[in-house]
């Protein structure tokens, strides 16, 4: 029977803490500064390699595609604090059994997986229009692994870390407070995704 373990019960005991303090830190210069709320939607396509090295020897590999939302507010001219969902669907991979140099067939399996994070989001404006951003921050993601044959008993247990997430991107204002947005995100070398999206600024 498969274990499950909700990414968001490990993530909001890690985030809030982190998202106070970050208040705080910024909360003097942002008193001065053209302060945003913004919510945004993106399509991507996620590459996810994982390979665990447990007695499961779990590997899911594959390219698909993926959908993320984020809630973010800038504090100043400089800095924003972001929050994400990440939805990446199904990706194939395979339990191998068996011990190296042993001979056996590998069990079929996908893994659903999804993430929540908390990132910082430095950000230059090139133009009026244009802004380039980084992101740095902290991810919970989770696997929830089935077996993909639908016919074989075995024991799965689901995968999940908690890791980096960092990246890079671009901003341009399209029509009053709406944005296009184009980025490259990396789950500690594990899970890269582009992707391109919209975001509306209040």
């Amino acid at each position: 029977m498969t274990r499950r373990r909700s990414p968001l019960s490990r993530f909001l005991p890690v985030a809030m803490p982190i998202a106070a303090l970050l208040a705080t830190l910024t909360a003097a210069p942002a008193a001065a500064a053209d302060r945003e709320f913004y919510v945004g939607f993106h399509l991507g396509l996620s590459g996810i390699e994982i390979d665990r090295n447990d007695a499961f020897n779990q590997v899911l590999d594959g390219d698909e595609n993926s959908r993320s939302y984020d809630i973010g507010f800038k504090w100043n001219d400089y800095l924003a604090v972001e929050v994400g969902y990440y939805d990446l669907s199904k990706v194939d991979g395979a339990i191998r059994p068996c011990a190296e140099g042993v001979s056996c067939s590998d069990i079929p399996i996908q893994g659903k997986i999804t993430a929540y994070s908390v990132a910082i989001v430095p950000h230059y404006d090139i133009t009026g229009r244009i802004r380039v951003f980084a992101k740095l921050g902290l991810v919970s993601w989770a696997a929830n692994v089935e077996d993909a044959a639908e016919d074989l008993e075995v024991t799965l247990v689901d995968v999940d870390d908690e890791d980096l997430i960092y990246g890079a991107g671009v901003e341009v204002q399209i029509l009053g407070r709406l944005r296009a947005v184009g980025r490259l995100e990396s789950i500690a070398g594990d899970i890269e995704t582009v992707s391109a999206g919209i975001r509306l600024v209040f």
